[in-house]
């Protein structure tokens, strides 16, 4: 305590006599350190267990490959359940909702979880990667030091990026692609306020990622291209487009399939036997698969069966072309599985493993059929670049990426068209990312190019409710409801069980004539009186849905339900009031 008391002085003091931009460089420094480390720690406990559970004989078929994916699982969630003790929110799409609709919480154990839990699960061969973890871990340390200091929404929305962009320069060692990701994929729009701070934190878990060691993730002596080859690049683009929609797919159908909806050990089971088998049939979906890739970067294509049992044919090139295909296919599906059986990993990963085999197939079959002599590991360079833009629609990212983890920066103009050409395919036949699509087909996103959707995303039925509407009961006399009626300020009238559902509503134009009509006092019943609304809206009912019920129906006011029981009104005027609000509030933040 007394070492927080310490730091919070030092960083007020700081605050005091820094300017703004100062004050925040300065942190971001310290963000992109402390994010650096955490990747640190987290490659190297991953690169310590994988050593141990990998073997260093290629040529023999390792059994323990169908248990120990479900050793790192069950291990990572023996820590969640008996040491964390609390959730633990993993992967990216949760994150970006969060920034997006300005309602971030990132509990301050998230800022170490995540490197204990995914270092388990990838240390032991589950086939996900790193990065969604390291950037939730760098995100936490960013927020909670805002929080720390009590900051406001937009400073620590920009200490998060930091955070995210310090943790994913260390573990790529990729400083302006990491910068670049924050804007693409987190922040979601550009802001030259911000740009500095990210640039420096960025830097800053570069650095600490150099101190270690840590060079280049992929060893590669670029070949060059020549207009010859675009073609080949071309359809290298479209395949990759092709591949980022298979991904995308399995992700969600996986995902939302009756399969997650099994007790644990069942899912553990039958998903953990499954993934077991796949790896060990196909040990480059074992962990990351960098390596692998890496095995192709430098022309090595018999790694593709190593510890397998087929390392007999590794001699068989139209073998190896079959067996990458397979690969590339199963891919998606073990990583997806690894997620949902309970692992802490992301997509990333598999996604740059996946277009590297497509990249590689491609070359490597042209080879074979001897139609052309394209560089294989070019194209397995450009390849990583299609699936990352495809997939998480952020071609930006994609190309400086690649880039700088590969120094090919002669492949730029093939990795831009790449890219391009996967990103307009994939959006072609999925209009959102890995990342997004879940949030959308809740109602929960929108690109933030779509001013009037994304200011309706941003808005919350919850908080738009008006709830000082006089309640009647069914059974009542219009005497007693004359009287409800004599205490209102409003003209319309839910009626309410008692215990709470929602039966309909009395307008006051309804009973206009009857309210003079005493003799009828003890004869006519709410009920007799009461009719359906035009439209009820659920609470947790997107607002793009809302409006749609209030055009539809040209009602002012509709009431609001939560599975069925009454809460209140929504009137179009809180609506179009607040969204006017929020229209402001986005265009001062851009």
């Amino acid at each position: 305590m007394r070492l927080l008391a310490l730091l919070h002085r030092l960083l007020l003091w700081l605050e005091h006599t820094l300017s703004p931009r100062n004050y925040e460089i300065v942190v971001a420094i310290c963000i992109g350190t402390v994010a650096g480390l955490a990747a640190v720690a987290m490659k190297m406990g991953v690169a310590d267990v994988r050593a141990w559970a990998y073997g260093t004989d290629p040529t023999s078929a390792r059994l323990s490959f169908v248990v120990l994916p479900m050793v790192g699982i069950v291990a990572t969630w023996l820590f969640l359940r008996f040491v964390l003790r609390r959730p633990l929110n993993t992967g990216l799409p949760d994150l970006i909702y969060q920034v997006t609709h300005h309602r971030i919480r990132l509990p301050n154990y998230e800022m170490y979880a995540h490197v204990i839990s995914s270092s388990l699960t990838v240390g032991f061969g589950g086939s996900v990667g790193l990065e969604a973890p390291i950037i939730r871990t760098g995100s936490a340390v960013g927020f909670n030091l805002g929080d720390f200091m009590q900051s406001n929404r937009q400073r620590r929305t920009l200490f998060l990026a930091c955070g995210a962009a310090g943790g994913m320069a260390a573990i790529f060692n990729s400083p302006i692609a990491a910068v670049v990701f924050a804007f693409e994929v987190l922040l979601g729009n550009l802001s030259v306020h911000s740009f500095i701070p990210l640039l420096i934190a960025s830097a800053s878990g570069a650095v600490v990622a150099r101190m270690f060691h840590f060079q280049q993730l992929f060893q590669f002596e670029p070949a060059g291209w020549h207009v010859g080859e675009l073609p080949i690049i071309i359809a290298t683009g479209l395949a990759c487009g092709l591949v980022a929609t298979w991904l995308i797919r399995v992700v969600w159908t996986i995902t939302t399939s009756e399969f997650v909806q099994l007790n644990l050990w069942r899912r553990l089971m039958f998903g953990g036997l499954a993934l077991g088998l796949l790896i060990y049939l196909m040990p480059p979906l074992f962990g990351e698969g960098y390596e692998t890739i890496n095995a192709l970067l430098s022309g090595d294509y018999s790694a593709l069966v190593s510890h397998s049992p087929f390392y007999q044919f590794s001699e068989e090139q139209w073998f190896l072309f079959v067996f990458a295909i397979c690969v590339l296919a199963a891919k998606a599906v073990a990583a997806v599985l690894t997620i949902v059986l309970g692992g802490n990993g992301g997509v990333f990963a598999p996604t740059m493993f996946s277009g590297a085999l497509t990249g590689f197939v491609i070359a490597f079959g042209l080879h074979l059929v001897g139609m052309a002599q394209p560089d294989v590991a070019s194209f397995v360079a450009l390849g990583m670049a299609g699936a990352l833009s495809g997939v998480f629609r952020a071609p930006l990212t994609a190309i400086f990426l690649i880039a700088e983890i590969t120094g090919g920066y002669e492949l730029f103009v093939p990795l831009m068209i790449v890219s391009a050409l996967s990103y307009f395919l994939s959006t072609w036949f999925e209009p959102y990312s890995v990342l997004t699509k879940p949030l959308a087909h809740r109602g929960l996103y929108v690109a933030a190019h779509e001013r009037d959707r994304h200011v309706l995303v941003h808005m919350q039925l919850d908080e738009l409710v008006e709830r000082n509407f006089t309640i009647v009961r069914p059974d009542w006399t219009l005497g007693e409801f004359v009287r409800a009626i004599a205490r209102s300020r409003r003209n319309v009238f839910p009626v309410v069980d008692y215990d709470g559902t929602f039966r309909g509503v009395i307008l006051l134009d309804d009973v206009r004539q009857l309210m003079f009509d005493t003799d009828k006092y003890d004869n006519v019943r709410v009920r007799d009186l009461m009719h359906a609304p035009p439209e009820v809206l659920e609470l947790d009912e997107p607002m793009e849905q809302v409006m749609q019920k209030f055009d539809r129906t040209g009602a002012w006011n509709l009431p609001v339900v939560k599975r069925g029981k009454y809460v209140g009104f929504v009137s179009k005027s809180s609506v179009f009031n607040r969204y006017r609000h929020l229209l402001q509030q986005l265009s001062e933040e851009v």
